[in-house]
């Protein structure tokens, strides 16, 4: 059986080693530079079907409901998220 280090998580004892430390940062960084550009792909996506739908060209429209309910379901979801930072901001950190 092995022993217990009292560390959280699925790495092996063997993790430790300054080489594989550094492979292990190279790989997060490189995660993290394709969610940054993911996100920027997706973000440019949506704004491009945006302007092709003309989806603000309703607003002049006497019949306004759409866009307002869809401006309140922003609102809500807005609201949602930072609800969820603040209570996810008060939490401590266990001990280690």
């Amino acid at each position: 059986m092995t022993a217990l280090t009292g560390k959280v998580g699925f790495a092996s004892p063997i993790a430790e080693t300054q080489s594989t430390r550094r492979r292990i940062l190279g790989v997060e960084l490189f995660a993290t530079a394709a969610l940054a550009v993911s996100l920027i792909v997706a973000a440019t996506a949506v704004s491009i079907g945006v302007a092709r739908a003309q989806a603000f060209a309703e607003v002049g429209r006497s019949d306004r409901t759409p866009f307002a309910v869809a401006l309140v379901f922003g609102a809500v979801m807005a609201g949602m998220g930072g609800l969820t930072a603040i209570v996810a901001g008060d939490r401590e950190t266990p001990p280690e």
